[in-house]
């Protein structure tokens, strides 16, 4: 079974030239619904930040982003794009969610950008993030939902983490999402698809 960080390292690589055009409007998307819970105050967590795609539309709009992911080589991606672009609120770091230089309620928003189907203690780390946020802070997470219909992208995922040749992925349904992040402490203010196969649920949600 592959690790996730070598997973990760190995997808790091040609992630934004093979991801990019064919999920571009999801992205789009994605940072536009993003944007519209963020305020210029915020001290926002990027949890899984990847290459940093989200994270670039993110800190114009807020006064500091801690960018997190266990993929050394994400992160270097990551740390030249906010370099290329000028951003200096960004910090970009190799971190895992559960390390404790990340403090609890230290952040009014935590973002997780399709990660959370590949997250095997799915309440653990709901909790944790729940645990990271202020009171009332917000979560905002984009998320494949491979359970909900049949697609390609689906099946091979399918194969691919039962032989071992990418780790664990939730086959998770929109509704069975939703109620997860409800059930782990949040109040969902917003949920839309935006993707149609497989489908990708935006969820923002606020700490009760």
């Amino acid at each position: 079974m592959i690790t996730e960080r070598d997973f990760w390292n190995h997808r790091s690589h040609n992630y934004d030239e093979q991801i990019g055009p064919l999920y571009e409007r999801a992205y789009q998307l994605t940072a536009e619904r993003t944007l519209a819970y963020l305020k210029p105050e915020d001290r926002v967590l990027d949890f899984a930040c990847g290459t940093g795609i989200v994270t670039l539309e993110e800190a114009p709009h807020v006064k500091y982003v801690r960018a997190i992911d266990i993929s050394d080589e994400m992160v270097v991606k990551a740390k030249q794009k906010m370099a290329d672009h000028g951003v200096t609120n960004v910090e970009v770091t190799q971190t895992d969610l559960f390390d404790p230089c990340l403090e609890p309620a230290s952040f009014d928003v935590v973002t997780a950008f399709n990660v959370l189907c590949y997250v095997e203690d799915s309440a653990a780390v709901l909790a944790r993030i729940r645990s990271l946020l202020k009171p009332g802070g917000r979560f905002l997470s984009a998320t494949d939902c491979l359970g909900e219909k049949l697609t390609k992208v689906g099946v091979k995922k399918w194969f691919k983490s039962r032989t071992g040749s990418m780790p664990y992925v939730a086959f998770y349904k929109m509704k069975g999402l939703e109620r997860r992040i409800a059930d782990a402490g949040f109040t969902v203010v917003e949920s839309k698809n935006l993707f149609p196969a497989p489908p990708n649920l935006f969820v923002a949600a606020k700490k009760v």
